[in-house]
């Protein structure tokens, strides 16, 4: 069991100056309470702590009225918040998504860490739950004992102590906790593998809990070395929601795969293994000439010219769409294509241009000639395009300025006006 000192030690490491506990009243909570106020009497931090009512027991008033009377005896500050579940085929994940939203608010520094108390059979759990969703490396190596939250941090000082050592703990300080009932419905995975699986297991090994934490450690070892290259991988291959596949192929195999992953996983986007062969076989490996289109969550991937896109899905304007424009403000474009604005001055990706009584703005007309300044010739805005490498599904966004029945400018791209003879400056402000 870790002691005080250990625990002061900890946050000390941290540079905290404000811890808040995730108290539930429940064993581990009180324990780490406990501990805490102890190591109060070593280390100088500010400490609250904060009970989440989740209103899933009818005990949880009762169980959040057991924790202030405890603070109160220590004479330790004390928040309760009530939440409220939306209905969902995972109470589990919901319950815990929102008391970590939650409690998120409090954590409002560098300085400040949330405490919870997790421990070494709650690794076990994660382990078993881990295998049986087939997860890899990162879910394998189970809950990190510190990694950051919030705009801080979150600390499980308990994360290598046995169940069995912090009931040892909690009757030799005379604590008293709360049973939550819910603990024994085994339709939950974790209760059951809790009540049912465990005990067999730890019945047979009893240092199960602590092998297979060195072992979770080592996965997650390997997982920091991992992300490391991939990292490095990442920024030769990803520009924003583009990523460059000839630079993804001069890598290994196996970290294409796990390039992918980080590059998605930007996008809070996380693809099972089966999708990520489908994206592999059916869109980065299609014919040179095809344009592939797959969809994940809200977002649509699409390959061209070497590049991999990653887009939300978007209307086009229509292409009888024409807007008549005096040039005397800004231009709010249709279906959220953001807005265009004339400036008297050149900005970093303005295009110059010359004012007019009248301007007329339409969208998707391919086949218009168009001559950008200092270019000799005339060609149809559909090769100019394709010279400037945009993607065909991105051509019909494009605002494109008539001005006596001549194409002047294609917004964002090009300008048949030349700086010299320019007398003003078009700006098109994206969404």
């Amino acid at each position: 069991m870790i002691t005080n000192t250990e625990l002061a030690l900890q946050l000390e490491a941290i540079s905290a100056t404000k811890v808040v506990l995730a108290l539930s009243g429940g064993l581990d909570s009180m324990a780490l309470l406990e501990l805490l106020f102890q190591a109060k009497q070593q280390y100088s931090f500010q400490l609250l702590a904060v009970y989440v009512n989740h209103g899933l027991s009818p005990q949880a008033q009762a169980w959040g009225e057991h924790c202030a009377k405890a603070c109160a005896k220590r004479e330790i500050a004390f928040s309760s918040l009530t939440i409220v579940l939306e209905h969902t085929t995972n109470i589990e994940a919901a319950a815990r998504d929102a008391r970590y939203q939650a409690l998120a608010p409090f954590i409002d520094s560098a300085s400040s860490v949330l405490l919870t108390g997790h421990h070494a059979d709650d690794q076990l759990e994660t382990l078993l739950l881990a295998l049986k969703r087939g997860a890899g490396a990162a879910g394998l190596s189970g809950m990190a004992r510190q990694r950051p939250f919030a705009n801080g941090h979150l600390l499980r000082p308990l994360l290598h102590c046995s169940r069995q050592a912090i009931l040892a703990f909690a009757q030799q300080h005379k604590l008293h906790w709360v049973e939550d009932e819910s603990n024994q419905d085994n339709r939950f995975d974790r209760n059951f593998i809790r009540n049912c699986i465990t005990p067999l297991l730890t019945a047979r090994w009893p240092a199960l809990s602590a092998t297979t934490g060195r072992s979770m450690q080592h996965l997650a070892q390997q997982q920091q070395l991992v992300d490391h290259y991939t990292e490095q991988a990442l920024t030769q291959c990803a520009r924003g929601q583009q990523l460059d596949l000839q630079a993804l192929q001069q890598q290994l195999p196996l970290q294409q795969d796990e390039v992918l992953r980080r590059w998605l996983a930007q996008f809070q986007l996380n693809p099972s293994s089966q999708w990520l062969q489908t994206l592999k076989t059916e869109v980065i490996a299609a014919r040179h000439d095809a344009m592939p289109l797959l969809v994940l969550a809200d977002y649509q991937l699409r390959r061209y010219n070497h590049t991999l896109y990653l887009e939300r899905p978007t209307a086009l304007p229509a292409i009888s769409c024409r807007i008549e424009w005096l040039m005397q403000s800004a231009l709010v474009l249709p279906v959220g294509l953001g807005q265009l604005q004339i400036q008297t001055s050149p900005g970093e990706n303005s295009l110059p241009l010359l004012a007019t009584t009248t301007t007329t703005v339409l969208f998707g007309q391919l086949s218009l000639a168009f001559k950008p300044a200092l270019q000799s010739q005339h060609k149809p805005l559909k090769q100019w395009f394709k010279l400037w490498q945009v993607p065909p599904w991105q051509r019909g966004r494009v605002p494109l300025l008539l001005q006596g029945n001549k194409l002047v400018a294609v917004a964002g791209y090009a300008s048949a006006i030349s700086t010299i003879q320019a007398d003003c400056w078009l700006d098109w402000w994206q969404n």
